[in-house]
């Protein structure tokens, strides 16, 4: 049985990697589950299935990571651990257990007698499951039934593509463990890690970091490989997008790019755009304004222009972007490398990465006019 890892850099096409090669295995008899986490991922795999055309929609499943875990691992054997039916799951923003920072009495997993708590995974209506337990209750799922879960997945698919596995933390690797314990089911995990934007839960298990991801997958054996290439993107924003992470072990980005549509020939590259001169460059090229929050950049919220912020962007791509750095990325578009260094997370640099590479031809980066000219950028002249 494969065990396939697929590190896609941003713009690499992997949607259409995961659907062609879905296709083959539906061509040759084989039924193929896709496990996502955004219902916009959901969306694009099904839409793309039908673009390639796709035969024999029957055997080719895609589900969001909670529908999976819920429908698939909890409920059909949930009664090793709860009798009443779990209906559905409740979105957790934060920590159900805590309130005020501190942990809410009566909450432990497992209780005095030995058994397992409702009120640790379940609603006060115990009918449906904190999302930010989920995987553990997936996990203790597999665990009490004696893997009866995993041998359900055998019967049903031939082979689980999970995507966006840089979003999955903790628990969710340790399911994937389980399931990469079959001797039957092929598993192909696919993602980039600089792209890490989301978590499927709040819970501090690990692994958290991208290195702790990448080790997880190494102990589990899968075979890495890598998708250095860009579909989206000319190559000068591909190098400056690789130049956050030019430390760690990641190979350089080829553009696929070779034609640039005629109207916008006249302006590509990546620019630095003075304050004073952005009212100008937005009327004259319309890009898509990329900010950290809907707070950011109030003195826009007049333009007539598309406006999205950096975590909403992931997936998404725009003919010309012009990005409003927060003073962080501005120390480091002036020479700062080591900006990032000290954060406990990849979510900053990552957020950046995700901004520079939704440009296809030209990505400009608004800056006050003092510290323009100490970017190590060329500093867009209308002239």
């Amino acid at each position: 049985m494969t065990r396939n890892l697929i590190l896609a850099s941003a713009g690499a096409g992997k949607t259409y990697r995961i659907v062609s090669e879905a296709i083959q295995e539906i061509d040759s008899g084989n039924k193929v589950l896709v496990v996502t986490y955004t219902e916009s991922n959901q969306a694009e795999i099904i839409n793309k299935f039908k673009k390639l055309e796709g035969m024999d929609r029957d055997k080719f499943h895609v589900k969001g990571l909670f529908t999976f875990l819920l429908e698939d691992v909890i409920r059909p054997y949930q009664s090793c651990i709860f009798q009443d039916r779990i209906e559905t799951i409740y979105f957790n923003k934060s920590d159900p257990h805590k309130a005020n920072g501190r942990t809410i009495p009566g909450r432990k997993e497992i209780q005095t007698d030995g058994s397992y708590n409702p009120t640790y995974y379940l609603t006060s209506c115990k009918k449906k499951a904190h999302t930010t337990y989920l995987a553990k209750l997936a996990a203790r799922v597999i665990k009490e039934s004696k893997g009866k879960p995993i041998k359900r997945l055998e019967e049903i698919y031939d082979h689980i593509y999970i995507d966006e596995v840089q979003d999955l933390i903790g628990w969710d690797y340790d399911v994937i463990k389980k399931i990469a314990k079959s001797n039957k089911l092929d598993i192909t995990c696919v993602g980039d890690f600089r792209q890490t934007i989301y978590d499927t839960s709040t819970a501090q298990k690990q692994p958290k970091t991208s290195t702790q991801k990448l080790e997880c997958f190494k102990k589990m054996e899968f075979n890495s490989r890598s998708m250095s290439i860009n579909r989206r993107s000319i190559q000068c924003i591909c190098d400056i997008a690789d130049s956050i992470y030019s430390n760690e072990e990641y190979k350089k980005t080829q553009s696929l790019v070779k034609e640039i549509p005629s109207e916008y020939k006249e302006h590509t590259g990546v620019f630095v755009v003075k304050s004073s001169d952005s009212t100008r460059y937005i009327k004259k090229y319309n890009p898509t304004l990329l900010r950290h929050s809907v707070r950011s950049g109030n003195e826009f919220n007049q333009a007539s222009l598309t406006k999205v912020n950096f975590g909403k962007s992931k997936g998404l791509g725009f003919n010309r972007v012009l990005v409003l750095p927060t003073t962080r990325y501005v120390d480091y578009l002036k020479g700062n490398k080591n900006i990032f260094d000290k954060d406990k997370t990849d979510a900053s640099k990552n957020k950046l990465y995700v901004a520079m590479t939704r440009a296809r031809y030209s990505l400009g980066f608004v800056i006050q006019d003092n510290f323009a000219d100490k970017c190590n950028l060329p500093v867009w002249n209308d002239g």
